[in-house]
Order: structure tokens, then sequence, then C-alpha cells
């Protein structure tokens, strides 16, 4: 198996950051009064639910771009260095593409748990 895929940066702490700010400005235009360290609990969870959700179909990408079966086995799935890099791949995905209703749910979420 080649081992060419890793590579993608990590952009966890970033994408932490950006979220934080962002919903910590939602909040604020809503005339509410965020916690920054609920925020950023929440934003941190949301991260790891989202990528939990879509890591396996990021390796599958991987695997199959790569052109290397055209099914994904379970030696592959259990690959400890693909699995971090397509974890890697969907925070950077999360990153410059967050879904719409990103930031409003992890605000709404801080709020319900402050």
């Amino acid at each position: 198996m080649k081992k060419q895929k890793v590579g993608t940066p990590d952009l966890r702490d970033k994408l932490v950051t950006d979220t934080v700010k962002k919903v910590m400005a939602l909040l604020k235009n809503k005339g509410q009064e965020p916690d920054k360290t609920t925020v950023e609990r929440t934003t941190i969870e949301a991260i790891d639910d989202f990528v939990a959700q879509w890591y396996e179909v990021s390796l599958e990408a991987i695997e199959l771009k790569d052109g290397e079966a055209d099914f994904v086995t379970d030696d592959d799935l259990d690959d400890p260095e693909l699995i971090h890099e397509a974890k890697l791949r969907v925070i950077k995905e999360l990153y410059e593409e967050p879904p719409e209703d990103f930031y409003e749910t992890i605000a709404q979420s801080a709020m319900a748990s402050h």
C-alpha cells in the first residue's frame, strides 16, 4: 500500500478557535452573555461528533481515489495512519466549508447547557 496519502494539515486548533469566535459573536448579537468555556466545550464536542460521523466516508474516498480497490477492506478501516488522515481531511473540510447550521447549532447547544 502506498503511503502518499498522509499530508493533510491539522486544522483542528484553528477550527476550534475560529468556531468559538463566531459562536460567541452570534450569541452576543442575540443579546446573550455566553460563557466562553461552555462554548469551547460545546464546539469541541460538535467537531468530535462531526468527525465521528464522517471519517469513514473520508476513509473510503481516500482508498477509492487512489484506485487501490473498488471497495474498502476491513484492514483499510483499521489502519491507524489512514484513519488519522481521514479525520484530518474531515476537519479540513469542516474548516473550509462548515454546514449551513453549524454555528447556530453550537450556539443553541451552548446556551442549553449553560
